[in-house]
Parts: structure tokens; sequence; C-alpha cells
């Protein structure tokens, strides 16, 4: 190692310590900003900062095409760290959390639709970049290393996180750099990557559409069977609700419609609601297990989601013989 790489190397290690707490610091940030992604299950891998290796920054520093006449301020991945999520129309939503917080100086590095704006026939693994440093004033961090404690947040899908990993550092940066067909074959990959990435968010908006009018059924569920006995949200049998679901999409019933039958059931109700009955009578969806009882029970007999030992209990429970219809 010559002088100049010793020197610069140097410069770099004083600065290792306070980059690692900045990295920390972004680290824990995001999961703040980001926490009702989290809750959400939109982000996919909790962010992990890591420092620029010393021969990585030696290499950036002194023998990249474009001169850094500071390099310990003007290379800003110095430490880095990830956000990565389920599916490409999130990313904005991540980005704009990210530049809306105020623990921060922020600016993008690098877009997604820039990029797809100037080259859109190019394929490459696309995500954004947001370099952050700390606020001035901010007594955690010196502040004549204040310009120098540059974190790079990258925010990339799942898909693009692995097109990433094979590719970047192996390939656009490795031995294979110049290899056409290695290349052609990582075009084509990354092509399919954004179609499945595009499959992915219309069936997420199909899904969310149904949803939303699902979750408004369940909280009236629960609404209604709360006046018979309490009930968490968290004590729902997904695999019970998810079934019964299934009744819903044959034969739809408005909330309305529930709401002025429970009104005229009430009575009946607070007789069956309850543990000796079984599990079913434990869960809010039997609200519309005894619609469908009442309402129409060939249709409920049809197609009962259940074993038929748990239907001939429903019958009994609700003194009604099964062979009565």
């Amino acid at each position: 190692m010559n002088d100049l790489e010793q020197k610069t190397l140097g410069e770099f290690k004083t600065l290792k310590s306070s980059l690692e707490d900045w990295g920390e610091f972004v680290d824990d940030a995001l999961m703040h900003v980001l926490s009702d992604m989290f809750d959400e299950h939109l982000v996919k891998m909790a962010p992990s900062h890591r420092l620029k290796e010393d021969r990585s920054y030696l290499l950036k520093s002194l023998y990249r095409k474009k001169g850094y006449p500071n390099p310990l301020v003007d290379i800003q991945d110095k430490v880095a760290t990830r956000v990565i999520l389920l599916k490409s129309n999130d990313i904005n939503l991540a980005k704009d959390k990210i530049l809306a917080h105020t623990d921060w100086r922020s600016k993008v590095t690098k877009s997604t639709d820039e990029e797809v704006e100037y080259q859109p026939k190019y394929f490459d693994y696309q995500s954004v970049h947001i370099v952050v440093w700390p606020m001035p004033g901010n007594h955690k961090f010196p502040e004549e290393l204040i310009p120098m404690l540059s974190c790079e947040i990258q925010i990339r899908t799942l898909l693009q996180h692995a097109f990433a990993e094979i590719s970047h550092d192996s390939t656009y940066k490795g031995p294979y750099k110049n290899d056409k067909e290695i290349l052609r074959r990582l075009a084509k990959t990354m092509a399919l990557m954004e179609a499945t990435d595009d499959y992915f968010c219309d069936i997420f908006k199909m899904m969310m559409d149904k949803k939303r009018l699902y979750d408004n059924y369940i909280n009236e569920f629960i609404r209604l069977f709360n006046e018979f006995q309490k009930f968490k949200p968290s004590d729902i049998d997904h695999s019970i609700l998810d079934d019964s679901l299934e009744l819903l999409e044959l034969k739809s019933v408005s909330i309305d419609e529930l709401e002025a039958f429970v009104e005229k059931m009430r009575p009946e109700f607070r007789k069956v609601i309850k543990a000796g009955n079984g599990i079913l009578f434990q869960q809010p969806v039997i609200i519309l297990l005894l619609y469908y009882f009442y309402h129409n029970q060939g249709f409920l007999k049809k197609n009962w989601p259940f074993s038929h030992e748990s239907i001939l209990n429903l019958f009994k429970v609700m003194n009604t013989a099964y062979e009565q219809y």
C-alpha cells in the first residue's frame, strides 16, 4: 500500500466509529418512520446498516473514473442500509416518509422514475437511493463531522434485491462485466422480474379491495357479537373466519340485514352464544352462520364449509332436527 492509499484509508478509519453510530441511528429511525408499513407487512426485511469495506473505499476514492477531491465528504455511501419492500408501488410511500422525517437532512440521489424516463428500454436493478445526514445541532454527533456522516438508504423490492445480490458485485463490478451472454441473460431476467412485479401489484390491488370489504364485515361481526360476549379481535380464528366468508361470496348479505337480524333474534342469541355450545359459538362469524340457518337452511347445508358433525351440532344447539328441512 503506497503513502496515498495509507493516508486515505487512515482518514476513513478515524471516521468509522461515528459512521457506525450514524448507521445505527438511521436503522432505528427507519423502524419508527416506517412502523405502519412494518405493521402492514409491506416491509419485508428490517434495515441493517453496513460500512463500506476498506478496499472498496480505497478503490472508489482513488481509482474510479470520476474523481473525489474530498472522499470523506464526496463519497456518500460510506455507510448504507436498505429498506426491502414486497412490491414496487410501495416504494414512493416509503420514500415520502423518509424524506419527511425531521431528524435528518435528506436528498434523493437515484430515482427509478428518472431512470425509466431517460432509459426506458434499459433493464437493470432499479431502486431509490436517499442519502441522509444528521441535522445541524444534533448533539450526538460532532458538528465538524456532520458533512462526512452520510448514510445511503436503498429502497427496493424483494425481486430487485434478489437481482442486485446476484448481479451487482459479481457481474457489473466483477470479472463478468464484459461477458455479453451473461449480461444479456441478466437483462432478460430483470425484464421478467419487472413483469412479475406488475402482476404482483395487480394481484394485491384486487386483494386489498376485497380485504377492505371483508374487514367491514369482520368489524361488524365483532361489534354485534360483543353485545352477547366480550371478544378481542386477536382471538379470531382465521381458518373458521375465512371458510365462513366463502358463504358470503356465494350468497351476499348486507350489513344492514345482519343488524336487523341480530336485533330481532337478540333473546335467542343470549341463550346460545356460550362456550358450552362449541368453538363456532365463540367466534363472531356465528352471526353470519345463524343468519343463513334462519333464512336459507338448504343453502347452508349444501355449502357448509366444515365437518358434517359440526353442522349437526349447530342444528342441535338451535333445537332443530337436521332432517326436518
